[in-house]
């Protein structure tokens, strides 16, 4: 049986939607995924996907364009969408198949920013657990929520240890929006290079350019020089990863290194939080948090005492505890 997997975009998304490979692949399924073309790398070398669809974003714009790249696309026995916008709802329209879609929680994630609904909330929400829902309406019964993964191959792990210290610690300083990014990681660094490790930062061109912290010396800064398999293996030999609530935490995740994740304007609620076996989480849950879904708005506060109350001291600890586990 022929399936289909959607999930367009962003890179962090598209990395968790990996988690329900394995389990397709396991079940005897023949799975292609349909993402953007920055994403396709991902898995370029993966053998339990059959073909990576990659279509560039500019050319699913209109409907007519949508309309005409299903044309385009194979015969599939299951559509799984675990996008849920727009663009996927017209081209599982237009594909005329079976269609199976997760409980996305759109309404109550964008209550939960309000602080009065907010109290009326109880739940809890988390996007593996989400993704998991269209397996069971395919008869795949799990005994724990299915994990990303990405994989890399023992030569590009091994071509990029030549550059990396040994007992090293990732950072991933960078966030798409200034309320998720958190502002103190140069006193974390020094504060883990005082207990012996290393440390390597992770990220894009942007994710430097907007960061006006001054690293240590010792700080061996990769960002914008690396490709994201190239990245991903290096977070590969990595004794731990902090991150912001981006795409790096998930990276950490799908190459099995535990991550600690830092969260400021969004919320563990929104259910991108790891799960205990893969790491933990520093939220202190103030009044007014989580202000946006996304993490676009500015303070209303303006001071950012989400990120800003958040002491090097208590990210350093919190860590310490990873990586002894």
């Amino acid at each position: 049986m022929r399936i289909l997997v959607i999930r367009f975009s962003s890179l962090g998304d598209v990395i968790l939607a990996s988690s329900i490979i394995n389990p397709l692949y396991e079940a005897g399924y023949t799975v292609d995924f349909l993402t953007l073309k920055p994403f396709a790398s991902l898995f370029e070398k993966d053998y339990r996907i059959n073909k990576v669809v990659a279509p560039e974003k500019e050319n699913l714009k209109s409907i007519l364009q949508i309309k005409q790249f299903a044309s385009s696309l194979e015969n599939y026995d299951v559509v799984i969408d675990i996008h849920r916008n727009l663009r996927s709802f017209l081209l599982t329209k237009f594909l005329n198949t079976k269609v199976l879609k997760y409980p996305k929680n759109a309404l109550k994630r964008r209550a939960y920013t309000n602080p009065f609904l907010r109290k009326f909330i109880k739940d809890e929400f988390n996007v593996l657990q989400a993704y998991n829902q269209p397996l069971k309406e395919l008869g795949i019964n799990l005994s724990e929520i299915p994990k990303p993964k990405i994989i890399l191959t023992s030569e590009e792990k091994e071509t990029v240890k030549k550059l990396l210290p040994e007992n090293f610690i990732v950072i991933g300083a960078g966030a798409r929006y200034l309320n998720k990014a958190y502002p103190y990681y140069d006193k974390v660094v020094k504060l883990l290079e005082q207990k012996g490790f290393n440390i390597v930062l992770i990220g894009s061109k942007e994710d430097k350019e907007r960061d006006f912290s001054i690293y240590p010396e010792n700080t061996i800064d990769l960002r914008g020089k690396l490709s994201l398999r190239e990245s991903l293996a290096v977070i590969s030999h990595a004794k731990l990863t902090i991150s912001n609530d981006s795409a790096v935490a998930h990276m950490s995740r799908a190459v099995k290194v535990p991550v600690l994740m830092i969260y400021g304007a969004t919320h563990p609620y929104f259910g991108f939080a790891p799960l205990k076996e893969e790491g933990d989480y520093i939220c202190l849950n103030l009044p007014c948090q989580p202000c946006d879904i996304h993490g676009k708005k500015k303070c209303k506060l303006e001071t950012g005492d989400c990120l800003t109350g958040i002491a090097p001291s208590e990210i350093t600890e919190k860590a310490l505890k990873l990586i002894k586990l």
